[in-house]
């Protein structure tokens, strides 16, 4: 199983790391050759300090603290250098303005960035014609409030958009996509803290019958309703995931083999004596715990294993990996 694709957050977080290191760092070139070696140690640490958090990142893939890290590196910085060479600076809070909305939330990067403009106020009051500084205030607060609705918009789309790419449209549950980056994400979490958890392959009994016989349908209702019974019976910890056409997967975390049998076991009997359709559905249910020493795609492949055991033994029946 491949490794998944870098996140849109994690892309940001780097993008803007590594472009504020490269901007940045002309700055503290002219800077030395000038003497000025206060703000040079300035601008030092703020490009190690990005660099540090693109590498972080690149390395460890864990954003959501480094993002507020770079965001409050950004506030800083634009803080220090304008405390150290007034208003000459104030340039630098348009670009530090768009990177905060960029990496965090708009709701929290908006008293984020209000916070930072009202900090520097007292240092460009007393360094800045009134006309000017009523200029500048002006036009940063038209680029917060663009800003704050791109970026509100845009989460909401980005949201949309990972909804559809991961979300089976027929009966909500998550698509092979999803499994597949749960699957690695679950192994990854394993190795950090290793506790019990099962995979549950299920696949429901002559489903291409009652297409056959009933039409596509009739078999999509079946599929929801199977879905709805899932649902029902799996914690909210638990994860299910529509695999194949008729094959269903539930990650149970925290969940050891016997365990997650009397989960196999109460689903089946549970689809058996459900009014699904005009005829008796059944499901046969494979159970494989996570080993430690296999990737996602093998411990999957061990549920499938099981899983065709059990209709081998019959339909409508059930098989623990061993």
């Amino acid at each position: 199983m491949q490794q998944p694709y870098r996140t849109a957050e994690e892309w940001v977080v780097m993008t803007i790391s590594l472009l504020g290191a490269v901007s940045i760092s002309p700055f503290m070139a002219i800077r030395v050759m000038q003497g000025d070696w206060l703000i040079a140690l300035l601008d030092a640490v703020a490009i190690f300090a990005m660099l540090t958090i693109f590498f972080f990142v690149r390395v460890r893939r864990q954003t959501s603290l480094m993002s507020h890290v770079l965001a409050l590196v950004c506030a800083l910085a634009l803080l220090g250098t304008i405390e150290l060479r007034g208003s000459e600076q104030v340039f630098w809070a348009y670009p530090a303005v768009l990177a905060v909305f960029f990496l965090l939330r708009p709701w929290l990067a908006l008293p984020y960035v209000v916070v930072t403009l009202l900090l520097i106020f007292p240092v460009l009051l007393d360094d800045m014609p009134l006309t000017r500084l009523a200029g500048f205030y002006l036009t940063i607060s038209a680029t917060v409030g663009f800003t704050f609705v791109f970026a509100l918009r845009m989460r909401q789309q980005q949201q949309m958009l990972l909804q559809l790419a991961t979300t089976d449209a027929l009966t909500g549950a998550g698509n092979r996509r999803a499994l597949e980056e749960q699957l690695l994400e679950a192994v990854a979490q394993y190795r950090r803290a290793p506790l019990s958890m099962s995979l549950i392959l299920l696949d429901l009994d002559n489903f291409k019958n009652f297409n056959d016989k009933y039409g596509h349908e009739e078999g999509d209702v079946i599929l929801q309703k199977v879905t709805d019974i899932i649902r029902q019976r799996i914690r909210r910890t638990d994860k299910v995931f529509r695999f194949g056409g008729e094959e269903f997967v539930i990650l149970a975390c925290n969940t050891g083999l016997q365990e997650a049998g009397n989960l196999a076991e109460a689903l089946r009997k549970e689809v058996a004596c459900a009014n699904i359709s005009r005829e008796t559905v059944t499901i046969s249910l494979g159970v494989a715990e996570y080993q430690g020493n296999e990737t996602g795609f093998e411990w999957l492949g061990h549920a499938d294993k099981a899983m065709y055991q059990a209709k081998a033994s019959g339909r409508n029946s059930l098989c623990l990996y061993q």
